[in-house]
């Protein structure tokens, strides 16, 4: 018990697997690190607490709230399993200094995770969970005598679900005025967007279904990640026409697919020009979008035509939020699923883009046309990641950056080489790689978009047999 972990804050909180590496005793040394840093640093008295729908997220989220008390700081609890964007807003908006999200997101069900938010609604950034890992380092003795006494606390509990609905639906209502009925099947994968996102449709006059909505620890043995392999029947309900739209969301409800009867699986670098340019049609977007090193380039374009700036950030929501904080953009976004706005809070909210995008569709006329409209106006592109298996995936990349630039540099003309996440090269014929160490799981990422599937598959095939090269040497 007295031994001194060791843990990392990734791209978004710490996570690992459920009894192994994440523990009781784990989440009391981060609850106890998060709290002495934050109260010393930016001053701590109300805490909110939330939790997802896995394995003993409840019995995480209690032992926080118990550190929270032994604190004297003013705890609050959810009562069932909450989205994060529903705790961020809420502890935002009702006065809590700090929130704590016991979740592992869009990971397969044997993971758990700790996540701080602070009062903005925003991740903690990388300065102030750096700053956290040092203080444990420096002070972990202590801080495992004052949990090894740790008495779980009974602890207050609210229910964010209808303030936050109610917020939603006024919210995306004051910019689209929907007009048409649609047919709307939402999945909400066992998970924590159960009751929320069909709330908010069926107040937008949505003739709405819910499947799979009872919660559900191993997510009907899927992983919690609304990629087309974990939601088949939703696909297959909406592309056989019997709903107009199909709308699912991940674990813990930042990320969003939708389904379209016509253009079938959309992923987030499908969803977010559509939004993009509506907002921009709107004149909602005047200063400018950012976007992740992984997500789709037809942003670029779109901003293009209306003159407003595209900032590139790292992967990670948190360099997205910092972006919009600082004021350089009013929205933004990253292709695994989030979109993040100015006049929301500043972290991905699965369950607000799917409120804003069927406000969108139910005013211009049908989800399909919107779709239609942005690819006419723009073009298609195609779009793809593969993950390979890889401990240490961020020290391969950073000890084999040159030879990894000159050798995808070699994989079309006018090469421009983009490193600040991973390594990237665009090409003059629009299309580009990636390739970077997973800040969340011990995987090598490869991401391709290009205006052909073949030559995505060509950027992807041939940079797989680059890392294996490498990998012999």
């Amino acid at each position: 018990m007295s031994d001194k972990l060791t843990f990392h804050f990734g791209t978004d909180g710490v996570r690992g697997v459920i009894d192994e590496e994440f523990t009781e005793f784990l989440v009391a040394v981060l609850a106890e690190s998060t709290f002495r840093y934050w109260s010393r640093k930016y001053g701590l008295h109300r805490v909110l607490v939330s939790f997802d729908a896995r394995r003993k997220s409840r019995d995480f989220a209690h032992i926080a709230a118990s550190v929270a008390v032994n604190h004297g700081l003013d705890v609050v609890m959810v009562n069932k399993p909450t989205p994060t964007p529903t705790a961020a807003w809420y502890g935002s908006r009702f006065g809590f200094d700090l929130i704590i999200q016991i979740t592992a997101s869009h990971n397969p069900p044997i993971y758990n995770g700790f996540k701080v938010i602070t009062n903005k609604g925003s991740p903690v950034q990388e300065e102030d969970t750096n700053q956290i890992e040092k203080l444990y380092g420096d002070e972990y003795s202590d801080i495992t005598k004052s949990i090894k006494t740790l008495e779980l606390r009974p602890i207050p509990t609210i229910d964010p679900a209808p303030e936050y609905v109610n917020y939603v639906y006024e919210s995306v209502t004051k910019m689209f005025k929907p007009r048409n009925r649609f047919k709307v099947v939402i999945d909400p994968i066992y998970a924590t967007s159960i009751g929320y996102t069909s709330e908010v449709m069926r107040r937008l006059g949505m003739d709405v279904v819910e499947i799979h909505n009872n919660y559900d620890p191993n997510f009907g043995g899927r992983d919690p990640n609304p990629e087309p392999q974990n939601i088949p029947e939703l696909i297959e309900e909406v592309t056989a026409s019997k709903y107009d739209v199909g709308i699912s969301h991940d674990g813990d409800s930042d990320r969003i697919a939708l389904v379209d009867r016509v253009h079938g699986y959309l992923s987030a670098n499908d969803i977010l020009p559509i939004v993009v340019e509506r907002l921009a049609s709107a004149t909602i977007i005047k200063r400018g979008i950012v976007r992740t090193v992984s997500t789709t380039h037809i942003l670029d374009n779109i901003a293009a035509k209306y003159g407003f700036k595209v900032v590139e950030v790292p992967v990670g929501v948190k360099y997205v939020a910092r972006a919009i904080l600082s004021g350089e953009a009013d929205m933004g976004g990253e292709e695994s699923g989030g979109l993040v706005y100015s006049w929301h809070i500043p972290d991905k909210d699965g369950i607000y883009t799917a409120s804003l995008i069927i406000a969108m569709a139910s005013e211009y006329g049908s989800l399909t046309s919107l779709v239609s409209d942005v690819r006419s106006k723009y073009g298609r592109a195609y779009f793809k990641r593969v993950d390979l298996d890889m401990r240490n995936s961020k020290k391969f990349v950073n000890d084999n950056k040159e030879t990894l630039l000159k050798l995808l540099s070699s994989l079309g003309l006018n090469p421009k080489p983009i490193t600040i996440d991973g390594v990237k090269v665009v090409f003059s014929d629009n299309s580009w790689i990636l390739i970077r160490g997973s800040g969340t799981e011990p995987k090598l990422r490869i991401y391709s978009e290009a205006l052909s599937m073949d030559r995505v598959e060509e950027l992807i095939n041939n940079t797989i047999s680059i890392v294996n090269q490498l990998l012999k040497q």
